[in-house]
């Protein structure tokens, strides 16, 4: 399948939005974020999965197929498109990406303090990709909060870039990892089908107030509360999400 050169990353998404109303408190500036949304899963033309540690009801309930991805299918196209382009030349993309990040900074020098979240639908180990001068994205903007979820949990093993954000996203067959993580101080996102103010012993911050995660207390659970599957299917996909266990009934 082949692919076309295109813009990777977008500030305009209803999540990221919210997050312009706070304000850092060191800087006085609001925050601006930037997103990338992938295919995940296997879907690709040479069947990578973008989403290793996923679970069957991740699958169901992913944003992919939510929100805009739902209703259109030029936007799902275009993140099919990214993620060809990934595959086809990595190298060529993680520069664009790099150029694309430079702008934004400069664009909002002064005005707004820049971050990034690079997996917007997909677990991809950005850390371990070198761009230029043998340094990934973090390593080259050592002043950019970079942040994301992932379900792979050896993503916690080692040290992680300063400036980059991880919380642990918990599924329906990942639950006793997520709560070892929780007692390791690591945040743990949970999807429930209302967010409860304490879950386990656990305090609940809302995860739907904002994407900022970098913002979040530690050792607390990031409660989202489940967005339908709006796709053609998301009948049988809401169903299964609740079913399965990846959605918490309280």
């Amino acid at each position: 399948m082949s692919y076309r050169k295109s813009t990777l990353l977008t500030w305009n998404n209803h999540k990221t939005v919210k997050g312009e109303k706070f304000i850092d408190s060191v800087s006085g500036l609001p925050y601006k974020t930037y997103i990338m949304y992938m295919s995940p899963f296997t879907q690709n033309s040479k069947g990578i999965n973008l989403c290793p540690h996923a679970s069957a009801g991740c699958s169901a309930a992913c944003l992919f197929k939510s929100g805009m991805g739902g209703m259109y299918t030029g936007v799902q196209n275009g993140r099919i498109n990214k993620t060809e382009w990934y595959l086809a030349n990595r190298p060529e993309f993680m520069l664009t990406l790099d150029k694309e990040i430079g702008l934004a900074v400069k664009r909002h020098m002064g005005s707004a303090i820049v971050t990034i979240r690079l997996n917007g639908t997909s677990d991809i180990r950005f850390e371990k990709i070198k761009v230029r001068d043998n340094k990934n994205l973090f390593e080259l903007y050592p002043d950019v909060q970079f942040y994301d979820y992932t379900k792979n949990p050896k993503r916690f093993d080692g040290s992680m870039p300063l400036n980059y954000d991880l919380t642990f996203s918990r599924s329906e067959v990942n639950h006793k990892a997520a709560m070892k993580l929780l007692d390791k101080g690591v945040n743990v996102a949970m999807v429930f089908n209302k967010i409860p103010e304490t879950f386990e012993g656990y305090n609940v911050v809302s995860g739907d107030e904002s994407d900022l995660r970098f913002l979040d207390p530690r050792g607390v659970i990031v409660g989202l509360k489940y967005k339908n599957n709006t796709g053609r299917t998301g009948k049988e996909a809401n169903i299964f999400a609740r079913e399965s266990g990846f959605v918490i009934a309280i």
